[in-house]
């Protein structure tokens, strides 16, 4: 039985390399959306305060609150296109859905540096780019599930989402260079290339078959009864379950302290240069892509001791909690070297979080990952479409004190995320989540049985027959 669970559990060359592959499509295409944030420092000053004369100036001067409304506007596209993506994943090919994804987005990104000359057009640009984006992160869920058991998915969803802030790192820093070195278009046609190059790579690898989906004979021992029609989902159980909404508010974190506005924050607080804010900025994203995976493998290694309701708890509410205290003291330091060594501290704790929020879809539904992923983010889209807009409202300004007010805001939301996940978060696979024996899938739920013990909380199959 050891034998079996440890060779279910070993994960080959050939999925390895699927999943370098979501990693490397989600890093280019988090790169270009981040790099937008350092064009709009560029695009606020005027050209007086240029210190490059060769790079390109823009034709308009954005305020704060343009700023505010182009940074939000991308979740106007996401926020539809991320439930579409979940369901189109659960659908159809998931692996197909995402390189449509990043193939879209990429093209429109290189369109940028035209777009962007104008406040309208950029607007535009950016809504575009969200309805193209959306899909990317539910197909990668959906890909895993395809492709992997559980188990293995559970185990590479932090290191495969670290692409995630790797790519936020790598697009706040190089633009940061780019806009001073060259010009702030560079950037656009940098990102927007590298992610049609990594379409065609993948299309091609795609078409030698090098990675194979589960057998269907495993797929019947592991997940008896297909799920053929979107009436078998239980959407119901899903938006009234405890455990979901506790996900979706750990997950929803992410937008309220969201990466993007660390350039706008160093910039107007500290009054520091588009550069040196890249810099800043970029090396608390750099803290989480380190830890991401490592917390990833410390909360597997959890669950071989404790249940993994219990994993999940402890690293979500420690980081959480440890988050807020980072945010109240950056709050009131008027250092930036200071307040860049406390968000980076609390970026690298919020790493546990996130790997808790990748990781936990598995746990909770692993069937319905895909479809909980898509209706999470739909949720943290709205989120992401908000805060940003109500950043730019309370520091039209730009000044420290109305910064420090947004700094502390955000430590007191992590904080209360952590006492509700707490007490509603959970890491056991859901009554509603497994196949009733004799009935069609989705259509009731079991009751009894080994999806209420805790016993075989860690050692379950996909879906119990």
């Amino acid at each position: 039985m050891a034998d079996s669970d440890s060779s279910s559990e070993e994960i080959i060359a050939s999925k390895k390399l699927l999943c370098a592959l979501l990693f490397t499509g989600i890093l280019l295409q988090n790169a270009g959306r981040t790099s937008v944030s350092v064009v709009l420092l560029q695009l606020q000053e005027s050209s007086g305060n240029s210190t490059n004369t060769n790079v390109s100036k823009p034709q308009v001067g954005y305020s704060q609150f343009h700023v505010g409304v182009i940074l939000s506007s991308v979740y106007a596209g996401l926020l539809p296109s991320s439930f579409i993506g979940g369901f189109l994943a659960y659908r159809y090919s998931a692996m197909r859905v995402l390189l449509m994804s990043v193939c879209i987005s990429s093209v429109v990104h290189c369109v940028g540096p035209f777009m962007f000359q104008r406040f309208e057009t950029a607007v535009t640009q950016r809504v575009l780019a969200g309805l193209a984006e959306g899909p990317s992160d539910p197909a990668a869920y959906g890909v895993l599930s395809e492709y992997m058991l559980p188990k293995q998915s559970a185990r590479v969803a932090p290191i495969v989402f670290a692409g995630f802030y790797f790519g936020q790192f790598v697009g706040i820093i190089s633009t940061g260079f780019i806009t001073q070195r060259l010009s702030w278009q560079m950037t656009f046609y940098l990102f927007g290339c590298l992610g049609i190059v990594w379409t065609t790579g993948s299309v091609g690898l795609e078409a030698t078959g090098f990675a194979k989906k589960r057998e269907k004979s495993e797929t019947a021992k592991q997940d008896k009864g297909e799920i053929t029609n979107m009436k078998s989902v239980p959407l119901c159980h899903i938006l009234t379950s405890g455990a979901v909404w506790a996900l979706i508010l750990l997950r929803v974190l992410s937008y309220t302290w969201d990466p993007h506005l660390l350039p706008l924050y160093f910039n107007q607080s500290f009054e520091t240069r588009v550069e040196l804010a890249g810099v800043l900025a970029g090396i608390p994203i750099l803290a989480y892509g380190a830890l991401g995976p490592v917390f990833g493998l410390l909360g597997n290694l959890l669950c071989k001791y404790v249940t993994p309701t219990v994993a999940r708890k402890a690293m979500a509410v420690t980081a959480c909690l440890c988050v807020s205290g980072c945010l109240f003291v950056a709050a009131f330091t008027t250092n930036s070297a200071v307040a860049a060594c406390f968000v980076a501290v609390s970026f690298g704790c919020t790493a546990a979080r996130v790997a808790v929020a990748d990781a936990n879809p598995f746990d909770i539904a692993p069937r319905y990952a895909s479809v909980i992923s898509g209706i999470l983010r739909v949720l943290c889209r709205i989120v992401g479409l908000t805060f940003p807009l109500l950043v730019a409202t309370l520091t039209k300004n730009k000044t420290f004190e109305e910064w420090s007010n947004v700094v502390l805001m955000n430590a007191c939301v992590f904080a209360t995320i952590a006492l509700i996940y707490g007490v509603f978060g959970s890491g056991k696979e859901q009554p509603w989540a497994a196949v009733p024996q004799g009935q069609n899938p989705g259509d009731g739920i079991k009751q009894g049985g080994s999806i209420n013990s805790e016993k075989d909380d860690e050692i379950r199959p996909l879906v119990l027959k």
